[in-house]
């Protein structure tokens, strides 16, 4: 099977970062969705699909926020009922972290219906859905969200990619909320948490005592690159138009002192 490896990481780190701030700046969800396109492509994903949290419902085609999905498969995913059995929905539905398709399926090897899961996904594969990952969208309250991402083709992704793809596909997913209209996005930011990690905090920190990225990176010992990534992560969270404004969040909602 022919495997794709994207190369160039600093470019791929540029996409992120030029992706995070279209998110904020889009004037529509079909803009968002442009942008999102031109992500994916970078990484080599033909496919994708944003969508609301997996319910048993009659038509799955109705938790489709937005998608570039084979529209043969989409139909015959609805008229099969493929969602009650879908391995990638299923563990969707346990994880607490993004995983890619194969590793949904390999989860349910010892189980009753594996056989039949098994030919599901080769049914994807028949309709061009040969591997892919997908990116759980958490709120305190749980799952809200995801996008997957696939393709003919395999895309093998870093720890260090599938990180920075988790923060963009979650900021999208949120974006895409807020274009729906106040209800969604107010009852989802309802049961947001903001979540920092350890160096995002110290980033925070250095940043509330004035300090720049060289300085920060100097203290961290790491280069700028990182700390701006750092800092754009911490803009997404906090919903900062800029880094002095993400220190002033941050006071007012007693995250640094």
């Amino acid at each position: 099977m022919r495997r794709i490896r994207v190369v160039g990481a600093a470019l791929r780190f540029k996409d992120i970062m030029h992706f995070l701030v279209a998110v904020g700046e889009a004037p529509s969800a079909e803009v968002l969705t442009s942008e999102l396109e031109r992500l994916l492509n970078e990484f080599g994903f033909k496919y994708y699909c944003v969508f609301h949290q997996p319910k048993p419902i009659e038509n799955a085609a109705e938790l489709i926020i937005a998608a570039n999905w084979p529209p043969e498969w989409v139909a015959r995913y609805v008229e099969k009922k493929y969602i009650v059995m879908d391995p990638t929905i299923r563990f969707l539905l346990r994880a607490n972290r993004s995983f890619s398709w194969a590793q949904a399926v390999e989860a349910y090897r010892n189980n009753p219906h594996y056989r039949r899961m098994k030919a599901m996904m080769a049914d994807g594969k028949a309709h061009g859905l040969t591997s892919g990952y997908i990116f759980p969208v958490f709120s305190r309250n749980g799952l809200i969200g995801a996008t997957t991402v696939g393709g003919p083709s395999e895309v093998e992704l870093t720890p260090v990619e599938i990180a920075l793809l988790e923060t963009a596909f979650r900021s999208s997913y949120l974006r895409y909320l807020e274009f729906m209209g106040e209800k969604h996005a107010d009852s989802v930011a309802a049961g947001m948490e903001i979540t920092m990690t350890h160096r995002e905090i110290q980033a925070l920190n250095n940043l509330a005592e004035g300090r720049t990225s060289p300085e920060i990176a100097s203290i961290l010992d790491v280069s700028s690159n990182t700390v701006d990534w750092y800092v754009t992560s911490l803009q997404t969270k906090l919903k900062a138009r800029n880094r002095n404004h993400a220190v002033a969040l941050a006071f007012r909602q007693g995250l640094i002192s």
